[in-house]
C-alpha cells in the first residue's frame, strides 16, 4: 500500500561555471580599473590644489591693493586676469570730490535697482510662460472633452431616431412660446374654413 520514499543523494554535486583563470582575469581587470580611478583622483586633487594656490595668491594681491600696498608690475597681470566678480571698484579717485562721490553712489544704486528689476522681469517671464503652457493644456483638454461629448451626442441621436423631431419642437424657448400664444389664438379664431 505505501510506496517507498526515495531521498536525494546525501552530498550535492557542485558545478563551478568559471574556472580559476577566469576569476584571476576578472580580478586583474578590476584592480586595473581601481588603479586608473585612483590615478585620476590624484590628478584632480593636484589640479585643485594648484587652483586653490592661485586663488589664494590673487586674494592676497587684492588685499594688498586695498590696504594701500604698492602693486608691483609682476602682480598687475594676475589681477587683470582675475574674474570681474573678484575685482571691486575702488572709491579712492573721487574721495575728495563729494559731488562726484554722490554721482558714483547714484550710479551704483541705479545699477543695483536695474539688476533687481531685471531679475523680477525674468521671473515674470517664466511665470507667464508657465501660465501659457498651463492654459494651452487646459484648452486641449476642453477641446478633447467637447469632442467626446459631441461623439456621445451623435451616438445617442443615432440610437434614438424618433426623438429628433420631438427635440426640435422643444427647442423653442418658453418666452418665445408665451409671446406667440396670443397670435396663434387669434389666427385660429379668424382663420376661415377650419373648425
Amino acid at each position: 500500500m505505501n510506496s517507498p520514499i526515495t531521498f536525494p543523494a546525501p552530498t550535492p554535486e557542485l558545478k563551478l561555471t568559471r574556472s580559476a583563470e577566469k576569476w584571476q582575469a576578472t580580478l586583474a581587470e578590476e584592480r586595473r580599473r581601481l588603479q586608473e580611478d585612483h590615478d585620476a583622483l590624484r590628478e584632480r586633487e593636484s589640479n585643485l590644489r594648484e587652483y586653490e594656490a592661485r586663488l589664494r595668491g590673487w586674494q592676497a594681491e587684492l588685499d594688498a591693493g586695498r590696504t594701500g600696498g604698492a602693486v608691483r608690475p609682476a602682480v598687475a597681470p594676475a589681477v587683470a586676469a582675475a574674474p570681474a566678480a573678484l575685482v571691486r571698484p575702488s572709491r579712492a579717485p573721487f574721495a575728495e570730490d563729494p559731488a562726484l562721490q554722490a554721482a558714483w553712489e547714484k550710479l551704483h544704486r541705479a545699477r543695483e535697482i536695474l539688476e533687481a528689476e531685471q531679475s523680477h522681469l525674468r521671473e515674470d517671464r517664466v511665470a507667464v510662460r508657465d501660465q501659457q503652457t498651463a492654459l494651452k493644456k487646459r484648452e486641449e483638454a476642453v477641446a478633447a472633452r467637447e469632442a467626446r461629448v459631441s461623439e456621445r451626442e451623435a451616438l445617442v441621436a443615432a440610437a434614438m431616431p424618433s426623438a429628433a423631431p420631438v427635440a426640435s419642437e422643444h427647442t423653442m424657448s418658453a418666452v418665445t412660446r408665451l409671446t406667440r400664444a396670443p397670435f396663434n389664438m387669434a389666427r385660429s379664431v379668424f382663420r376661415p374654413g377650419k373648425k
